[in-house]
């Protein structure tokens, strides 16, 4: 049964930082750390969030046409940083964080991998020592329904199994299959320029690489357990066995809870 571990409630603090500052757990060498936190809470730091990021993160952040995604990508991003410096012991505005030419996210010369999910406000972001992981986290019930997907999303197989289910819980089976799929696709540092229906991602097992990410290594996609009202899923190579789970946000808990990854 995974440690649960109450933290003490966190006051107002004038700076973005504070939200972390020395409370945050490194992962072990067989251990990814998945950061949960609400966004939404943190809007209050927009300047200092945006003066963390990297020229490029800022550009970005202006495509947005949507002040309330653009102000959720600045602080997701600062805070990405933020989680990260802790890591390697270093100043958000010196993290490596670059891209590789597919855009999958990438610490060079850390020995870390690192990934990065929003949705509804809520973000995830995973990091372990390995040389690739991806999270994902969707919004549950889905918004709509997603039985239009089937075809895009689904294996033969999966296809199969979801239409077997009962109506009542076939949109939840997809939403997870899905947060399934976008995970060990960002881990294969491939994303959706291969087809999902392509890849099966039925959890604990090991999955090899597609062509086009020859380089990769094999991933085994674990559910994350998550409040009710999201879906997650985290992917990583067979050598991460364990996975915890730290909450910055009292949005969703302040707890920090440790269990095996399989």
């Amino acid at each position: 049964m995974a440690a649960v571990t109450a933290m003490p409630a966190m006051s107002p603090s004038p700076s973005l930082r504070m939200l972390v500052d020395g409370d945050l757990p490194k992962p072990g060498d067989t251990e990814a750390l998945v950061v949960l936190f609400d966004c939404r809470h943190c809007m209050a730091f927009r300047d200092e969030a945006t003066n963390l990021l990297s020229p490029a993160e800022r550009q970005r952040s202006l495509r947005f046409r949507q002040p309330q995604h653009r102000d959720e990508y600045v602080i997701a991003h600062a805070l990405w940083r933020i989680v990260l410096a802790e890591m390697l012991d270093t100043s958000p505005t010196h993290v490596p964080l670059a891209s590789t030419s597919h855009g999958q996210p990438c610490l060079p010369g850390t020995g870390y991998a690192t990934s990065l999910s929003h949705s509804g406000g809520q973000v995830a972001i995973a990091v372990a020592r390995t040389a690739c992981i991806g999270v994902d986290i969707e919004r549950s019930p889905p918004r709509a329904g997603m039985q239009d997907l089937l075809k895009v999303v689904c294996t033969p197989e999966e296809s199969h199994a979801l239409q077997c289910l009962p109506p009542s819980v076939r949109d939840d089976a997809m939403l997870a299959l899905w947060t399934r799929k976008e995970a060990v696709l960002k881990a294969f540092g491939v994303g959706l320029l291969v087809a999902p229906s392509s890849i099966a991602a039925d959890a604990g097992v090991s999955i090899s690489p597609p062509p086009l990410a020859a380089d990769a290594i094999a991933c085994i996609v674990r559910e994350l357990m998550l409040p009710t009202g999201w879906v997650g899923a985290l992917a990583a190579p067979e050598v991460i066995t364990g996975l915890r789970l730290h909450w910055l946000s009292t949005q969703w808990r302040h707890a920090s809870e440790d269990r095996p990854a399989m």
